[in-house]
């Protein structure tokens, strides 16, 4: 039965798409700037939609408190390396929002691959 589960349910929870990058993005740095932040809300929405299906899938209070602890160190910590990565916005240029926005989408779809694995493993041995 778990097999069957994991057949036809997991994959339509899971989104492998990537963000797709348009021609139109690279006309101008106000276009880079625009679509790096699209492609940080891209993953930000597949975060948030991937976080509440673990959330939801939690059985305990406790569980349900670390997770949602783990998930907003996660996000301190993107925030932080992403402002070590690229500086802060006074000591760049005009390409500073679209390299922010990169970093943050960058390391917000590694977070978002975590996450669908949490969702996709429901055996014993699998966060819970």
């Amino acid at each position: 039965m778990r097999f069957i589960f994991f057949l036809l349910i997991v994959p339509s929870l899971c989104f492998a798409d990537d963000y797709v990058w348009k021609d139109e993005c690279d006309r101008d740095q106000r276009s880079m700037n625009n679509c790096t932040g699209e492609m940080l809300e891209f993953y930000e929405d597949q975060l948030d939609h991937l976080y509440s299906i673990q959330m939801n899938h939690l059985q305990t209070e406790s569980r349900k408190m670390l997770f949602k602890e783990a998930q907003l160190a996660w996000k301190s910590f993107r925030d932080k390396d992403c402002l070590y990565s690229v500086g802060k916005r006074e000591n760049s240029g005009s390409i500073w929002p679209a390299a922010r926005n990169a970093c943050l989408a960058e390391r917000t779809k590694s977070r978002v691959e975590q996450l669908e694995a949490y969702v996709a493993c429901r055996d014993n041995g699998c966060p819970y």
